[in-house]
């Protein structure tokens, strides 16, 4: 094998970006292999996803390339502004090297997942395969940068800083090592209270700019002052907008934050393969978070045969992604003879389960909110519970599906600490006495009145042991003034603008939890959590009808939450 570094591809404009190429040192032609990523091309990718040598050893040439503006390449970045043009362009010239035979194949996961899309958006000569993974696009107003209203503060944050503005700076101030020296102080400095967590708790938010570097003041800072359904969201919503007439594999995770991407992705290519024009897609999901395909996580472990560097056996992800490649780009479709075409790991029972396409639920079934915190199978009689929320004293990030840089980490956890606060309310359901499997879509639709003209609810979805521990898995937010954008399916719809709701007015509210796939044992309960914050995951609702962007007023609210037959909220699961 043969590594070569600063491979050169000039785009249509002149800039000239550079890549790291793999490849077999017989120089036959063989398929190409093309990533492209704003993170550095060089930086050490977990193998179990993607071992490049291996790959290439396996006849392929791997090409990993940085976007526009980002390490060894030239030009400014703009996130998702150049990627489609800039993705096509590098495609055609892949295709054209000498030790390739015309045919390309994408493949990365995250940012470089809306590479894939969008360079083949504009379908450009040789694109044959699309390998994505954690992909994000189409999910923009529902958790990737906003969610039921609410703005992704922790993990937009945490993208910005951890991920880019360090080469940012290096770039910004490459001609004046003293200023350069400065602006990496003030970054560490930065970096710390990112990092405990302290810099999520100033208010207003825009406060922060002085504290930031360019690339932050201009792409992410701004975002934490607007509303859902921006110029930006459109953009980042496009990358994958319509299908394409390639083979795709759609690789996930339950606690990733674009695993509503992943799975809408997949669904929109199925569809797309009803008609022909594309073969059927392959899909799996893990019990992973955005940076964590291990199935290990602080409090809880799903064990060696969840992490993506086995899969019961199958082998690790990049032999799993080889093997599919092979099957679609050299014909051999018998080096997935043994791998499902849907793998779909099942939280709780703890094992993989294999389909031919992902499966819908056999039924749905719905817990009702009732006294003394129960959760019903019927509305039963009529009252109400109330909590005060202090914007001041929020209920701190306990798990979830984030990419938040620090002391919060992604993924299930224990909410011994959120459920022993007065401000968090908790409805249980009896013991199970025979399995039970939530499966796809859970939704929580239900009738509360608030003192402040404008507030949040949110809702996680936990399981309970015999030995009362609480595990959260699954949960969501809807922003009181965002309501009628989110009515019915918890799910941005354009077309509504915001409004303030009346002091003591009942009002419904649905919000989504996503996608799961758990199995309670008999012994063990569901519970529902509400409340009405979850920092630094998502901006805090100062009650006021100001954003925490703009504002340091704060009122604390009186919240109630209804139940019964004229008020039947209730949460409801998908079950298979």
């Amino acid at each position: 094998m043969l590594i070569e570094q600063d491979v050169e591809t000039r785009m249509p404009d002149g800039t000239i970006l550079r890549s790291t190429v793999y490849r077999p040192a017989d120089g036959e032609p063989c398929p190409v292999l093309l990533t492209r990523t704003p993170y550095g091309r060089d930086l050490s990718v977990n193998s179990a996803y993607f071992n490049p040598a291996t790959v290439a050893a396996a006849g392929y040439v791997v090409i990993m390339q940085d976007c526009r503006g980002r390490f060894g390449s030239d030009g400014v970045f703009d996130p998702s502004a150049n990627e489609a043009s800039d993705g096509a362009a590098t495609v055609e010239w892949a295709a054209l090297l000498p030790y390739s035979n015309g045919a390309v194949g994408m493949w990365g996961r995250s940012y470089f997942a809306e590479t894939q899309w969008r360079a083949a958006s504009l379908a450009p000569n040789g694109l044959a395969a699309l390998s994505l993974g954690i992909s994000a696009g189409a999910n923009a107003n529902n958790g990737s940068l906003y969610r039921g209203g609410a703005y992704e503060l922790g993990s937009r944050f945490s993208w910005g800083h951890a991920s880019i503005s360090a080469n940012e700076l290096l770039r910004e101030y490459a001609g004046d090592p003293e200023l350069l020296g400065k602006e990496f102080q003030a970054w560490l400095d930065l970096d710390r209270s990112f990092s405990d967590g302290s810099a999520f708790d100033t208010l207003p938010l825009r406060e922060l700019s002085a504290q930031l570097g360019t690339f932050m003041n201009r792409h992410v800072l701004p975002s934490a002052g607007e509303s859902p359904g921006n110029s930006f969201t459109r953009l980042w919503d496009e990358a994958s907008i319509k299908p394409v007439s390639l083979p795709t594999l759609h690789i996930g995770g339950w606690f990733d934050i674009f695993c509503p991407s992943t799975l809408s992705q997949y669904a929109m290519q199925l569809e797309h393969s009803r008609t022909g024009a594309a073969p059927a897609p392959r899909l799996v999901v893990g019990p992973w978070a955005h940076t964590i395909f291990s199935g290990s996580y602080p409090e809880v472990s799903f064990g060696l045969s969840a992490a993506g560097g086995m899969m019961n056996g199958l082998g690790d992800l990049s032999g799993l992604q080889t093997a599919w490649f092979d099957a679609v780009l050299k014909d051999e479709p018998e080096r997935l003879h043994n791998v499902p075409a849907v793998l779909l790991y099942f939280m709780g029972e703890n094992q993989w389960r294999g389909f031919d396409e992902l499966p819908s639920p056999r039924s749905h079934r719905s817990w009702f909110f009732g006294a003394d915190g129960s959760l019903q199978d019927t509305p039963g009689s009529g009252g109400s519970v109330e909590y005060d929320y202090d914007p001041l004293d929020p209920v701190p990030t306990a798990g979830g599906a984030t990419m938040i840089h620090g002391v919060f980490p992604a993924g299930p956890a224990m909410q011994h600490a959120v459920e022993s606060r007065a401000d968090v309310l908790t409805f249980t359901s009896e013991a199970f006495e025979e399995p039970v499997t939530l499966f796809g879509e859970v939704s929580a639709t239900f009738f509360a009145s608030s003192t402040a003209v404008d507030t949040d609810f949110v809702v996680r979805l936990c399981r309970v042991a015999p030995d009362g521990t609480s595990l959260g898995f699954a949960d969501g937010i809807v922003r009181a003034s965002w309501r009628e954008s989110h009515a019915g399916t918890g799910l941005y719809q354009p077309g509504h603008a915001p409004s303030l709701i009346e002091p003591g007015r009942p009002y419904e509210y649905t919000v989504n939890l996503w996608q799961t796939a758990y199995t309670f044992a008999p012994g063990e309960r569901l519970r529902v959590q509400v409340t009405s914050s979850c920092h630094p995951r998502w901006d805090r609702n100062l009650n006021t009808g100001k954003l925490a962007y703009d504002s340091t007023d704060a009122v604390v609210a009186t919240q109630s939450v209804l139940f019964g037959a004229n008020n039947p909220s209730r949460l409801t699961a998908g079950i298979l």
